[in-house]
């Protein structure tokens, strides 16, 4: 068959259903869409904005994309359901459907949202929060950037894998050039930090980052959206703010009201949020008290009291995650979020140490209805101390058994040029869209999660 180039569709069908009710008559109307069902006499015709049944006098295989053209409703009864029904006084095959029309659980999404008009509703639900994301922060006065998302080195931290690739230039005046690897980026952070030392002051972006050898899960995609933002002369305390702010605006502009409920959990994200310095959640959730947490070796017998598998080898990281995963952070933010701050200085990563208490680092985490939703610090811009802790994490990656790679001096460099004091954050989208709209799995709240590829 013809596959044609054009069609006669002047309505959509939600345009069609309104003319109707408004006129009590169709003139001229064609929709089009997919058939997504069949009825005796008839079929069900779905496009973007709705579905209408229609009786035509020929056979129609589920699964094509047709255009009708269409008239006067009717009375469809059958059995004791009753619907309205119209007319197709004619119809053409636009695109047949080739394909087994069969979609089930094991089905990607993008064939789900054929049948499943709440998913779509919920991806729909998705694009406005972004918009609303990026309103919220045009309003204040920030500047959206774009970096990149490919980079000659990935950041240093020691749990964390990349994807790697091979950048192959065009051979010139004979000379083929050598081949040069290339990284996946886990977060635009070095990126943006440059571009703070140009002299923005407050800048915001979503993009996508990639991380490697992670479980695929209810919460994890090795492909997923991220937003950071930073401000100079600034410090992680207005980073909480901002924080408190977005994600209670988006409730409200969702809900009309500061409130979202995940799971079990009936959340008010109006500000302000609670606030726990991590030392004390260890000492209230995990009975390990505050002098046992900040020694090292008490710390370590304290986790083998419990019963965890630990030998004296085991990192500091991770008989702190031992704990905070499976004691701590299921019974955060289910009630108010949680701001959890003050992390320890050995956990530090790109945040300045606590003038007050350097055995500390200013670090904080939201967790709304028990999940971690992102990650700040007021910024490190001491590039000696700066290169020391990359050098400190690339050992640490060398016990680890990862991938090694070379310090990003480009990123020292740009520190020793001078960066104002700042503070910056990452958090996922994906994430927050989960929260927001009721989502356990983000998978599907990813047009083309891993599963899917």
């Amino acid at each position: 068959m013809d596959y044609p180039s054009r069609t006669r569709r002047n309505v959509s069908i939600l345009q069609a259903l309104e003319t109707f009710e408004r006129d009590g008559a169709l003139k001229n109307i064609r929709v089009a869409g997919r058939v997504v069902g069949l009825l005796d006499g008839g079929f069900v015709l779905q496009d973007e904005t709705a579905r209408i049944d229609l009786l035509y006098k020929e056979t129609v295989n589920v699964g094509d994309i047709v255009e009708a053209e269409i008239s006067g409703k009717t009375q469809y009864v059958k059995g004791r359901e009753s619907t309205q029904t119209y007319f197709a006084d004619k119809m053409e095959v636009l695109t047949p459907c080739k394909a087994d029309f069969f979609i089930g659980k094991g089905s990607p999404n993008y064939l789900k949202m054929v049948i499943d008009r709440r998913m779509r509703e919920f991806f729909n639900e998705r694009a406005k929060i972004v918009k609303r994301i990026r309103d919220f922060f045009w309003d204040k006065g920030f500047t959206e950037v774009e970096t990149p998302e490919l980079v000659k080195l990935p950041g240093m931290e020691p749990y964390l894998d990349v994807f790697k690739t091979t950048f192959t230039g065009l051979p010139m005046e004979g000379i083929k050039p050598a081949p040069e690897d290339m990284y996946l980026i886990t977060s635009p952070e070095y990126a943006m930090k440059k571009l703070l030392v140009s002299g923005y002051e407050k800048i915001f972006q979503i993009t996508r980052s990639f991380r490697n050898k992670e479980h695929e899960s209810i919460i994890h995609n090795p492909e997923f959206t991220i937003l950071e933002w930073y401000r100079a002369y600034a410090s992680y305390e207005e980073i909480m703010k901002d924080t408190e702010n977005l994600v209670s605006q988006l409730a409200v502009s969702l809900y009309g009201e500061p409130w979202i409920t995940f799971q079990q959990s009936r959340v008010n994200v109006g500000s302000p949020w609670d606030r726990f310095k991590v030392r004390d959640l260890f000492q209230k959730y995990a009975d390990i008290p505050v002098e046992n947490f900040e020694d090292e070796e008490k710390f370590y017998k304290a986790v083998r009291a419990k019963g965890y598998h630990v030998t004296p080898k085991t990192p500091y990281e991770d008989l702190f995650f031992m704990v905070f995963l499976n004691e701590i952070e299921p019974k955060l933010g289910h009630n108010k979020p949680a701001i959890v701050y003050e992390y320890p200085v050995k956990m530090a990563a790109l945040a300045k140490k606590c003038s007050a208490d350097p055995g500390y680092a200013e670090r904080f985490e939201v967790y709304i209805a028990g999940m971690e939703l992102c990650n700040a610090f007021t910024e490190l811009n001491d590039p000696e101390e700066q290169k020391q802790r990359l050098e400190d994490e690339r050992k640490k990656r060398v016990k680890l058994g990862k991938d090694v790679y070379s310090i990003d001096r480009s990123f020292i460099r740009a520190l020793e040029f001078g960066m104002p004091p700042a503070g910056g954050i990452a958090l996922g989208v994906d994430r927050l869209a989960m929260l927001l709209t009721g989502i356990t799995d983000i998978r599907d709240l990813i047009f083309f999660p891993q599963r899917d590829l």
